[in-house]
């Protein structure tokens, strides 16, 4: 009777050890198929190193990269997207896209494939040329690495000083380069995400889960003010004021 109880015993672990292997294995292939969907994106990118000039000062506008985004290929497989973010050396390279509502991306890619992963979505209350005063935008906190869970980099204080520049490239052309502020948890409900908060910059922040379902971890950058007199000097853009 002993013997058989041990048997049972056995025939139970091995069965959930199969189960948990095969849950691993379907959540692996779930993550690659949404990676995978990215990095064909990716190939409509044209990323150019910067060059190096003896003769040059070394100035950090010498060592911009030259990224170029075929919009019009992009629209044909999304006529949403609205702008293409990339934070060097962070895994940050993603299509931006602005849904109806603030739900449907959380669970749709790019393609509009149904998936955990999404997209990163800019506020339905935005404009869709970031000329708002404060413009938010969300991405998931994937456990393989990918979306927004980069973000959480940030919070390594020596890593934000590093890595302080995010990178937006708009349809029209523009290239908007945001500085990092600061990185920090704030409540789900916080006035933090209210668009009519009086700001006094141009502010662009990027919003990922945190630790539970209260939280939020958020990404706060500005755009600085001679950017801001560029654009609306030189491009004619009216800066709209919540």
């Amino acid at each position: 009777m002993k013997q058989v109880k041990e048997m049972g015993i056995v025939a139970v672990c091995l069965m959930l050890l199969g189960f948990g292997i095969c849950m691993g294995i379907g959540t692996y292939l779930m993550y690659r198929d949404g990676e995978e969907e990215y990095d064909t994106l990716r190939e409509y990118v044209d990323v150019e190193e910067p060059k190096e000039n003896a003769d040059s000062e070394d100035t950090e506008e010498n060592q911009e990269e030259t990224v170029t985004v075929d919009f019009e290929a992009l629209k044909k497989i999304n006529r949403e997207i609205i702008a293409w973010i990339r934070i060097p050396d962070t895994g940050i390279d993603y299509p931006v896209v602005q849904g109806a509502d603030n739900e449907y991306y959380l669970k749709h890619t790019f393609k509009k494939t149904e998936h955990v992963a999404g997209s990163i979505f800019l506020d339905k209350d935005n404009s869709p040329d970031f000329s708002n005063r404060k413009s938010i935008l969300y991405g998931h906190n994937m456990k393989d690495g990918s979306m927004f869970q980069g973000l959480h980099k940030y919070e390594n204080e020596q890593y934000l000083e590093i890595h302080n520049k995010v990178y937006l490239y708009l349809p029209d052309g523009q290239t908007l380069i945001y500085s990092v502020i600061k990185c920090g948890y704030v409540s789900a409900n916080s006035d933090t995400f209210w668009l009519g908060e009086p700001v006094e910059t141009r502010q662009l922040l990027l919003s990922t889960c945190g630790s539970d379902s209260s939280k939020r971890l958020v990404l706060f950058c500005e755009l600085p003010e001679e950017s801001e007199e560029s654009e609306t000097n030189g491009e004619g853009i009216s800066m709209e004021v919540f």
